[in-house]
Order: C-alpha cells, then structure tokens, then sequence
C-alpha cells in the first residue's frame, strides 16, 4: 500500500468511526526546504481549527509489520486529548493596524524553496530569503505561527518595504539577539542533562564543532532570546560587529541551522575548505532537512560591515 492510499484509508476508517459530525482529510504539507509531510485533519462541526496529526512515522511503523486498527486507535486518542470544539476568531489577523505588533521575518535558503517563495513575499539576501511571518499566543492552542503570503499583503494593503520595515521593528523588541561561547553553551546544556528543542540545537552544535574546539578556536553561537529561527540574528547583530572590533578580526560564519549560526574569528591560516567541510557534516549528520539553512559558509567584513558568501 503506498503512503496516499495508507492516508485514504486511515480517513474512510476514521470517518466511520466518528461519524457525520466532522471533516477528515489526507493532505500534503510542504516545509521548509521542500521538505513533504503528509498528514490527516480533523475539523468538527463546531470548530473552524482543524488539528493536522502527522502519519509519515506512522506508515514506516506500518509497513514494518505494526497493525493497521492500532495506528488508527492512536490517531483517534491523539485528536480526542488534543482537540477543542472551540471557534477561533481570526479577526486580529485581517486588520494589519492590529496584526502589525506581531510580525516577525526568519532566514530560509532561497533555492531549496524555490516552490514556497512563489506565493510569499520575501527579499534576497546572499544566498537565502527573507520571509515573514505573524506569531501569536493563546491560552487554548499555546504559541503558534502564521506565514505570511502574497495574499496577505494584498488584503492588508501595503508594500513589501512597509512589511519589512515593521518585521525589523519588532525583532529588535520580540527577539533580541544572543551571543555566547560555545563552550558555555554545551556546558549549559551537560548541566542541565534534559534534552529540548533547543537542547537538541546545543547538542548539534557540539557534535558539529567539536574539531574546532579541540584546536582552542574561539567559537561563539549567535541565536535570539528564543532560539528559534535565531539565524535571522545576522540581519540586526550588535554583537557581531561588536566581537570583531574587539579582536580586530573579520568573522567566519557556520550556519548550524535556521536557529542559529556559529561565529569563528577568521585567523587568517585555516583552509575554507575546512569551514565548508564543518557545515557539510553538520547538515548531513545532525540536522533535520526541515531546519537546515544553507550549505554555504558566510564571512563577514568589519571594515565594510557586510556578510557575503566565501568564496
């Protein structure tokens, strides 16, 4: 059985099962990096949220011999902890005077998202794309994320400029930039012994530059206060310029994930290829294909003030 047909069936038993009163779809949702997962939706009649439980893993458990009313059984326990009968106003998001305070941009590379950035609005940077998106929190669904699309704009009726502008506004107040070592970085997280999503991101870090460090170099994490999405930090760091001036060196720049790239003060002997060969087993060992950022190794010019791609 193949995984749009092991969908279909999940949401024929699943639609029997819970009878007329709801909506049950098998869909396809592209992510970052083109990145496909498939998944089912369930909306009842009294609610206009439609929570999307995710079936990829379930299908490899599946084709591995799992039985098929155990998977369903699994999905129906997952819906019924985690759905409300709840109908969310969306009102905060049509009116942009209200939904400005909240809009944020990340970093995503460009081409690897060549099929998303057809219907957002974004701006090229180096290699990578800025796009943009509306956060919010709610007591009943906790924190969630809108992107924005083309379509937005057009409803709220301003520029790409006007929508940039607001994001870079909101950055510097909603996700102010972090800069550590990353020595006290991962003995943070050894401290701590508990594995996160952003221990996750710690961890990837010390598998990553672990050569690095052995070699003595000093190594800093650039993130924001939320370490997610934190490599959008390059668009607005103090810090960055700050530490350059202070070693009166140009910085190397490692991007370890959409949450985080890794400062590494150019000493002027190292090989790129080495920087390059560093992101290349970060990025195909450690990182989730969805959170990847680039392969590419970035540098950044205290004199100019400017983060071009090494060439």
């Amino acid at each position: 059985m193949k995984l749009e047909q092991f969908g279909n069936k999940i949401c024929d038993t699943l639609r029997e099962a819970m009878g007329t009163g709801y909506e049950i779809m098998f869909r396809e949702v592209t992510k970052n990096n083109g990145v496909r997962l498939h998944g089912i939706t369930i909306t009842g009649k009294e609610s206009n949220v439609s929570p999307t439980v995710y079936i990829d893993e379930l299908y490899e458990e599946y084709e591995a011999g799992r039985a098929f009313c155990d998977i369903v059984y699994d999905i129906l326990c997952v819906y019924k902890k985690n759905a409300r009968e709840i109908q969310m106003d969306m009102g905060f998001f049509t009116q942009f005077a209200q939904a400005k305070g909240r809009i944020l941009y990340k970093l995503i590379h460009r081409e690897s998202n060549g099929e998303l950035l057809a219907e957002v609005p974004y701006i090229r940077w180096n290699d990578l794309a800025i796009v943009f998106y509306y956060v919010f929190e709610d007591d009943r669904f906790g924190k969630a994320t809108i992107l924005i699309r083309n379509s937005h704009l057009a409803m709220w009726k301003i520029s790409l400029s006007d929508l940039y502008e607001t994001a870079e506004t909101n950055m510097l107040r909603m996700r102010p930039e972090e800069m550590l070592p990353v020595r006290q970085l991962i003995q943070e997280f050894m401290e701590r012994k508990s594995y996160s999503a952003a221990g996750r991101s710690e961890m990837e870090i010390e598998e990553g530059v672990r050569t690095a460090i052995e070699r003595n170099t000093a190594m800093y994490v650039l993130s924001n206060c939320e370490r997610v999405f934190g490599a959008s930090a390059l668009l607005y760091s103090r810090s960055m310029k700050r530490l350059a001036g202070e070693l009166n060196k140009n910085l190397i720049i490692l991007p370890s994930s959409v949450h985080e790239v890794i400062l590494v003060p150019d000493d002027g002997i190292t090989e790129k290829e080495f920087y390059r060969e560093m992101v290349r087993e970060v990025n195909d060992t450690q990182v989730d294909p969805e959170e990847r950022l680039s392969y590419s190794v970035y540098y950044y010019d205290r004199v100019l003030e400017k983060i071009t791609v090494l060439r």
